[in-house]
């Protein structure tokens, strides 16, 4: 699961992957507090999952992909 306490500092991260993607700032908003969202409340792998779905419509390209999971593995919290 996503650190919530980090929510800030990893929004500001994805938001550079997924602007340098080509997505419009309008649209990156509510792509980002999605997965953020799945990440925090589900886990890293549905998140994944959503990210992967989005690949799949081409909202974001598939070399996003990685980076962004190292992004999220960076700030999941351990149990």
């Amino acid at each position: 699961m996503l650190n919530e306490g980090k929510r800030t500092e990893l929004l500001y991260f994805l938001r550079e992957i997924v602007l340098e993607a080509g997505v419009s700032d309008k649209l990156a908003e509510p792509f980002m507090a999605s997965l953020v969202a799945k990440g925090a409340r589900e886990s890293i792998d549905s998140a994944v999952e959503f990210l992967d779905s989005k690949i799949e419509e081409e909202f974001i390209s598939a070399d996003t992909r990685e980076p962004i999971k190292k992004t999220m593995r960076r700030f999941t919290k351990m149990r």
